[in-house]
């Protein structure tokens, strides 16, 4: 009995043996050659090597060395797909069989042409303040230039030649002289210049006009000047608006805000 069960245990080892799957032998080929720039014909290094099958599979890859080269190793037997991929450059791709009669593929070498995108025409506008004197007044052109140096029109008249803000109280001067009179599109207003020169949008003014002589119609006894603020007329139809909050953090935080609506 025992003779025979040790019968059976062989031959089932036997067996077992005998139907091992042989190993995988398919990942066979290597594949080398050289990339260049197809202008310079310099070495291209790190340029990335991928290899996919015929269902645009990912099957392996590597980079090329400091002098271009390259060599994968283990591609599947059958036909594979290499891409050359390289930022800046185009894409080239080129179709490999790999078979037990052809393991080693040398591509040599492989020139790679700059990818460079025609662009439509391109226009630049560059808009900058301009400055015209004229007989009493100087009339200054508000560009992108001053509108960028500031929310508001305070921030945007401390940007002007010869015209002072004070950061803290708001108060402007004219070379020097506070006794300045703001006028909004050649008008008074019944608000005072630090509020109102809060609530104008940088955005919102055309021009100002800074009259340092002014004529008799403006009553300049005991002026030193007046600052005429032209705003954009039309710019935006319809209801318009803007508001300005802040914070001023000290021992006791306090806020402010403020709101300007335009028909």
């Amino acid at each position: 009995m025992k003779k025979l069960l040790l019968l059976i245990l062989t031959v089932f080892s036997v067996n077992l043996f005998a139907q091992t799957p042989k190993k995988n032998l398919s990942k066979i080929g290597i594949v080398s050659g050289k990339v260049i720039d197809k202008v310079s014909k310099e070495a291209l290094p790190y340029v990335n090597i991928i290899i996919k099958n015929t269902s645009d599979k990912i099957l392996t890859g590597g980079i090329t060395n400091d002098d271009g080269t390259f060599s994968i190793k283990n591609i599947s037997e059958g036909k594979n797909t290499i891409e050359i991929q390289f930022i800046g450059y185009k894409t080239v791709s080129k179709s490999i069989t790999i078979s037990n009669k052809n393991k080693k593929v040398s591509l040599g070498t492989i020139s790679l042409s700059e990818d460079s995108t025609a662009l439509d025409e391109v226009v630049v506008r560059a808009e900058t303040s301009t400055v015209t004197q004229k007989i009493d007044r100087k009339v200054i052109n508000v560009g992108k230039d001053l509108t960028s140096a500031g929310a508001t029109a305070s921030e945007l008249l401390n940007n002007v030649q010869s015209v002072s803000v004070d950061s803290q109280s708001g108060e402007i001067s004219l070379r020097g002289n506070s006794n300045v009179r703001v006028l909004v599109d050649g008008k008074p207003t019944n608000m005072s210049t630090a509020q109102l020169l809060q609530q104008i949008p940088s955005t919102s003014i055309k021009s100002i006009e800074l009259i340092t002589n002014p004529s008799a119609k403006y009553n300049p006894e005991g002026m030193s000047g007046i600052i005429n603020i032209i705003l954009n007329k039309g710019a935006n139809t319809g209801f318009n608006g803007s508001i300005n909050t802040g914070i001023t953090q000290g021992e006791n935080t306090r806020y402010n805000g403020s709101l300007n609506i335009e028909l």
